[in-house]
């Protein structure tokens, strides 16, 4: 019966590395467990016998942490200690585990393209909220950097960026979306919305989703819904346009030059 009980009683081995903070960083062939190891009679299988290998890197590119400082949104990059404040405080962390600021920051000030590679979907999601640049110790401006490494990334993977459909979907709604400021000088919310909405295939999510349906049905009775169809452009809108237009040119221009 003693003998049944213990082997009804063995405690489960919990999956490799799963209690490891930032478990995503670590490649599974550097995690090291025993599944069962019993050492003087006492079980230290599972997370009680984990090891992480050492890591060498020896593939990072000085060229690339230099080419992030002489941006005006990077150039704080060598402040950084790596206290980890801006993803404790990061409003994307919760929602996508492997967005993660605090080691973006230290793949670029390692050059480490090889790592930076595997988070090319997840890299360009900063919503700009500027929290995380608020509660820096140290003045990095975190959410700037996340803004250069998304423009980076678009220059040293754009195969990668390619193949993402999401990113291809990201892509389409950001041509909308400058396609309404520079065409118009307004946002019109609802436009983008639906027009993603359909980029992705969900255009019937818009009334079969009881939350969906109820915005448009709250936008239509506030009557917000008919005063974006009336709302005109902003005064002298024409000199604006043509002075952002230059701007983008001339951005263009100098992006090409540093390609080259």
């Amino acid at each position: 019966m003693a003998e049944e009980h213990n082997k009804n009683s063995v405690r489960p081995v919990a999956e490799k590395g799963e209690h490891i903070i930032a478990r995503h960083l670590i490649d599974d062939d550097a995690i090291k467990e025993e599944k069962n190891l019993v050492i003087d009679g006492v079980d230290v299988s599972g997370r009680w016998n984990t090891f992480i290998e050492t890591r060498v890197d020896s593939e990072y590119d000085r060229s690339f942490f230099d080419e992030i400082q002489k941006t005006v949104v990077g150039s704080r990059i060598n402040r950084c200690w790596q206290c980890g404040m801006c993803t404790a405080s990061c409003t994307v962390t919760p929602l996508y585990r492997r967005f993660n600021p605090r080691s973006f920051i230290y793949m670029m000030q390692l050059g480490n393209l090889k790592q930076l590679k595997k988070y090319v979907d997840v890299a360009w999601r900063c919503v700009g909220c500027y929290k995380c640049s608020q509660r820096c110790p140290k003045q990095v401006n975190p959410a700037e950097m996340m803004e250069a490494l998304a423009l980076l990334i678009k220059k040293y993977f754009p195969e990668e960026i390619k193949s993402k459909h999401q990113l291809i979907i990201d892509e389409e709604v950001k041509k909308i979306y400058e396609g309404m400021i520079l065409g118009h000088g307004r946002l019109d919310l609802a436009n983008l919305h639906t027009s993603a909405m359909r980029k992705m295939g969900k255009t019937s999510e818009l009334l079969s989703d009881k939350d969906e349906r109820g915005a448009i049905f709250k936008m239509m009775k506030d009557g917000r819904a008919l005063s974006v169809l009336r709302l005109g452009k902003p005064h002298k809108w024409h000199k604006s346009k043509d002075a952002i237009d230059k701007y983008l040119q001339n951005t263009g221009t100098l992006e090409q030059e540093s390609q080259v």
